[in-house]
């Protein structure tokens, strides 16, 4: 165990797929995720992002059946420039629409490693969205929203809230702050 920001690296860096669908331990697939994913794949993005049905700890309460990251159904998103990425981001409902949520990324695992990884965002909880957002920032990306919950969160047990919901949005906070500059 290398603490979660460097086993998600550690993750990606294993992998020899053409992809990578890095989860968290916390969650779980939903039924004919796998699937379901399959039949996006022949659009051959270099980053899927899908949506997350929100649950009790334990897996079966069910609390939100489908959390949108973005005001659209599927779309296939070409980053070619500052405008494209723009409208990309005039429909995200939350921060999970730029990749804070780690089990709704599916990534191209040659575009992950083609990143020159900044290791000053280990300790953030989020290298994964300087990664992420570096690939965004690729001009030419490829981006596929599947506007299904294809991932199982399971709340009530975030590890960041023990200190307070205040510590935990902090957290968020932090991270997209040092993302920005």
């Amino acid at each position: 165990n290398l603490g979660p920001d460097r086993n998600f690296l550690a993750s990606v860096s294993l992998a020899n797929g053409d992809y990578c669908w890095i989860f968290g331990s916390d969650d779980a697939l939903a039924k004919d995720s796998l699937a379901i994913l399959q039949t996006y794949l022949d659009s051959q993005a270099d980053i899927y992002l899908c949506d997350r049905k929100e649950t009790g700890c334990d897996l079966v309460e069910i609390r939100n059946p489908h959390r949108s990251w973005l005001r659209t159904d599927d779309e296939l998103y070409v980053f070619n420039n500052n405008l494209d990425r723009e409208i990309y981001l005039s429909r995200c409902l939350s921060i999970g629409g730029v990749f804070s949520y780690l089990s709704s990324l599916i990534v191209k695992k040659e575009r992950w490693d083609a990143i020159d990884f900044d290791a000053s965002y280990i300790g953030t909880s989020y290298p994964h969205v300087f990664i992420m957002m570096s690939v965004f920032n690729t001009p030419g990306c490829l981006l596929h929203y599947i506007s299904k919950p294809l991932v199982i969160c399971r709340g009530d047990n975030d590890s960041f809230e023990k200190k307070g919901k205040a510590r935990r949005i902090l957290i968020d906070f932090i991270a997209y702050l040092k993302l920005a500059n």
